[in-house]
Parts: C-alpha cells; structure tokens; sequence
C-alpha cells in the first residue's frame, strides 16, 4: 500500500473509533430494559454459566419475555469480567463489534471487487452513516450479528482463495453464530447458503471433496433447527406483523362488511391469502422509501430514532442513485439482480415484524448502499475529473458532506435526547439511587414489573437470587401481554404503570402520566421534555387539593386498600 493511502485508512479508523466511544454512556440517554437484560444475563453466565432463569448455556433467553437470541451474551462476558457489570462495558461491547464490522467490510469490497479505493470509499461512508453508527452506539444485538456475518464472508472469501478446509469451518461457524445472535439474519440465511454452495460446486471437481464441503454446510442448518425447536416459534410470532396488525385490520374489514353481503363475497374479497400480500409490500415500500433512507428514518421505533435524520446521510442519495445507474450499465443482468433480490430478502426481515420499518432489522442493507454511495462517487469523479472545475465541485461536495454531518451530530447528540425521548428508559439510575434512600421509611416498595431487570443490573445480583425469584410470576399480564416476576430483590412488582389504589406507609414507582388523586409524590424523575419517567409516590388518606404537577394529572377513580388485604394495588376498573 501507498503511504497516503495507509494514511486515510487510519485516520478513517481513528475517527470510526473516536465516533462510537465519544460520550457512550451519555449518548443516547436512558439505558433500557434490553440493554440491561443481555448485560445482566452476561454477568450471569459469567459467574454461574446460567442465565437469569437458571437455565445452563442458554441459546434462548426468555429474560424480560421477549425470548432473546442469546450470542450477544455471550460476546458481551469478556468486556464485563474486565470493565465490570455497568452500561459502559455492555455498549463497548456493541461499539467494538462495529469497528470490526468495518474493517471486515473494507477486506471484502476489497477483495470482491479488486479495488482499494472503493472499498476505503465503502469502508467510510459505512462508517459515518446514522445505520451503522446509531446501532454502534447502544447494547443491541444487530451489530454483533452483523459482525459474525462478515466474519462468514470473510472466511469464505479466504477458502476461495487457497482451499483450506479450516477456512470454511470457520465460515460455517460464524454464519452459525450470527443466526444464533439476531432473528434477522434468519432471514438472509437460506440465500446465503445456496449462494455460498453455488460457489463451492464452481470451484470444486472433486465429488468427495464436493460432499465433505456440503456437509460442513450443514452446520448452521442444524443450528437453526435447534433454535426453531428451543424458540419454538415464540419470537417470530410475538414480532409478527400479520399477528399484530394484519390479522384485526382483515377482522375489521370482515366486520365492516355488517352481514350486507354473503359469506361467500366477503371471504373471496378479505382473507389471508389477499391481505397478506398487500401488507407486506406495503411494508417492504415503506422500508425502500426515500423517507425512510433519507429523511426521517426509524419514526416507529424511539430507540433508533435521530429527529428529521434519515437512516442514511441526505448527501449520499445521488451518488446511491448514481451507483446503481453505473452498476446496472456495467454489470450483467444477473449480478444486478442479485444484488437487488439480496436487499430485497434484507427488508423482508423488518416487512415481517410488528412495525414494519425498522433500522436494526435491515442493518446489513447499509453496507450495501454505502457501497453504492463509494461506487457513485467515483463515478463521478472520473466524469468529472478533467473538468476545469472540477476541484471547486468537489470542495463543494466535501463542505456539504460536512454539513450534513455535523447536523446529524447536532440532532443525534441533542435533540434525540429531547425530542419525544419517550422510547428510552431515561432516569433509572436516579431511580435506583432514591429506592436505596427512601428503603427504610417504607414498610415495602413497589415497581412496575418491567424495571425488575434494572434492580438486578444496578445492584449486580447474585443469579441464584435471580432463579429463585423467576419461579414466582404475575398471573396478570402487563401492557405488553408478558407475565413477568412479583418480585425483585427486596422489591415488589406490579404488572401496571401505577396504582389507582395502595397501602400506606408503602412507596410506589410509577410510570405515566396519571396518578391517584390521594397520592403524595415523593421524586419526580422526568425526562429532558419535562413529560414524567418516573414518579414516586404514597398514599395518604385525604384528597390532595391543589392542581397536580405539570404534564401530569390525576385519575378519575382512588382509593385506600386496607392492611387486611393481601393486594398491595388497584386498578380504576377494581375500585367502585
């Protein structure tokens, strides 16, 4: 390599690294119940080789009842023995997988396309886009997925090369623990096989050598299989689009038919075989929108959402558009559809889940348009590079690409932080610090069910602790459906946002807007819109008089319950 050409790669990579570690506990604020849950569970299995639940070596895990794939546990067990249970160790674990992704990702354009300067251009354009970045910067398990997948590429680009059956082990056992560590890639799997067979059946004469290869490809098979028997399905259909919002959309069309026409008409025009469809391309559009990409990104999802930033830079759509143009005239008619049908079968993964458009789904998508965006760019170059003003358009282009960015800083950094920051768990350890205060004036404590895996992060439970208490769970089911534990520690839970009414001389941690009207309010943690995260409160006797806090109000319905009743809360509907 050139020594300039060493030189941009290592600022590129010193800017990758300064840009995922900058303010990382800070930024973005609130550290939520999925971050705490694989960090928890990794500290568990570190010390005990269990989960939470007790369950030896999990490759599910149940933990707050979304049945999380548990590879990122796994990856995370290094980073917290050395830095210790806290929301750094557990995000620099996410932020380390991205700049591994990087480099990965600059060795295969390289190595693809035989072209250093496309594959520096993908490697930074990947680097800097809100995708990649935002998911760098957050204890999630996309990345680290994303990371394992290239690992497999790679791996398999080396085989390629020279043959050495390790090599394609490897290759095999990444792709089996990016499939073991995000249900995304579930989805990219099957094509990724048959591609990579293809290949195999290309280079290899051999019939034995052809059967050994093909064998080794049924490693990740077989992981799957076991992941569908274990999940038994539980995760794909509590994320099911159809489940959660087709299905009542197509009961409500059948409905609004009101017996005006036969059975038959109204089964012929509204069923699954019609709806579905229709549904699902209405949410592949909205995943390979323009507004999407460029313009507000991830609307439906708080936690991944920047204010008025698309998932990728606004600068980058002409030279997308450029690229793509250039590859479909330089290309033959199969690698573009290849290409396109992978990006295709990308956003089936988020076009099959509850929101419908989601960035962490679709992340390995970003790799390919920033590819676009380098193939793009050069282009352009080399149409403009004898152009007398060509320095000129190009200062203009970098000023602009500046721009562009540190406006996305601006709103990443400040305004998600304030702009309708609700998605977050914002205020927890504020929380935690004002239970471990007012512990002893109470006779007990009660939090919503949900903040049970914040008391064993923050406090670093004993996991035997965590076992015996996981087999004691609410009858009732919170907001989300999810039947969660009664108790935490020392601390009760409930499966409400706050009681309409309680005991004395007990404190509640509640969330949302409402409380009772016969309420004192202990601490108000509140998020930076001044729209309450948490309140803590008691109950008193008499009525509070005066008008409630701002941006909160009370409850129609209140009530005492008596020391003689085992309940410790009430619902509106429970009171008369």
């Amino acid at each position: 390599m050139r020594p300039k050409f060493i030189f941009l790669f290592t600022i590129i990579l010193l800017f990758s690294f300064v840009i995922r570690l900058y303010h990382l506990t800070q930024n973005p604020e609130g550290f939520d119940q999925t971050e705490a849950a694989f960090g928890y569970n990794a500290y568990s299995i570190l010390k005990t080789g269990r989960d939470e639940y007790g369950k030896l070596l999990p490759l599910i895990l149940v933990s707050i009842g979304d049945y999380k794939l548990s590879g990122y546990s796994y990856w995370q067990i290094p980073f917290i023995q050395i830095f210790g249970l806290n929301e750094y160790s557990t995000r620099l674990s996410t932020a380390t997988a991205g700049l591994i992704s990087l480099l990965l990702i600059y060795f295969i354009v390289s190595n693809v396309l035989k072209s250093k300067k496309i594959a520096l251009l993908t490697f930074f354009f990947t680097s800097i886009t809100p995708w990649h970045l935002v998911l760098s910067r957050i204890a999630y398990d996309p990345i680290v997925a994303l990371m394992f997948y290239l690992f497999s590429i790679t791996f398999f680009i080396l085989w390629y090369k020279r043959r050495r059956f390790y090599k394609m082990i490897l290759s095999m056992i990444f792709l089996s623990l990016s499939i073991l560590t995000y249900y995304a890639f579930w989805v990219v799997f099957p094509f990724t096989l048959i591609l990579f067979w293809l290949f195999i059946y290309k280079k290899i004469e051999k019939k034995i050598q052809l059967l050994y290869l093909s064998l080794v490809l049924l490693l990740p098979i077989l992981v799957l299989l076991k992941l569908l028997i274990t999940t038994q399905g539980q995760r794909l259909y509590q994320d099911s689009t159809y489940q959660v919002h087709a299905f009542p959309l197509l009961k409500e069309q059948i409905t609004e038919d009101q017996l005006q026409f036969p059975n038959i008409i109204t089964r012929l025009f509204h069923n699954k075989v019609i709806f579905y469809p229709q549904f699902l391309l209405q949410n592949l559009s909205n995943n390979l929108s323009f507004d999407f990409l460029f313009l507000r990104g991830d609307r439906l999802d708080r936690r991944f959402y920047v204010p008025y930033n698309g998932v990728l830079l606004l600068w980058m759509a002409p030279f997308v558009l450029l690229g793509i143009l250039n590859l479909w005239k330089n290309h033959s008619l199969w690698e573009n559809l290849l290409i396109y049908f992978f990006i295709i079968v990308i956003f089936l993964a988020s076009s099959f889940s509850e929101l419908g458009s989601e960035s962490e789904r679709t992340l390995l998508a970003c790799v390919i348009f920033s590819y676009f965006t380098a193939y793009g760019l050069v282009t352009f170059y080399n149409l403009l590079f004898k152009h007398s003003l060509s320095l000129l358009i190009l200062g203009c282009l970098c000023f602009l690409l500046w721009l562009n960015l540190a406006y996305f800083n601006h709103q990443y950094y400040w305004h998600a932080n304030v702009h309708q920051p609700w998605g977050r768990d914002y205020g927890v350890p504020e929380m935690i610090f004002y239970l471990r205060q007012f512990k002893s004036r109470y006779k007990k404590i009660i939090i919503p069910d949900s903040a049970y895996i914040f008391i064993y992060f923050y406090n670093q439970t004993n996991p035997k602790i965590s076992w015996e208490e996981s087999a004691n769970m609410h009858d009732k089911a919170n907001y989300l459906g999810l039947n969660l534990r009664t108790k935490a520690e020392e601390y009760l839970t409930m499966p409400i946002d706050c009681p309409a009414a309680g005991k004395l001389n007990i404190l509640y941690v509640c969330k949302g807007a409402e409380i009772p009207k016969n309420s004192k309010i202990i601490k108000s943690i509140r998020y930076r819109d001044n729209q309450p995260a948490f309140t803590l409160l008691e109950f008193i006797p008499e009525v509070i008089k005066t008008s409630p806090p701002e941006n909160i109000k009370f409850m129609d319905k209140y009530g005492i319950i008596s020391e003689e009743d085992e309940r410790y809360w009430k619902e509106e509907k429970d009171l008369p």
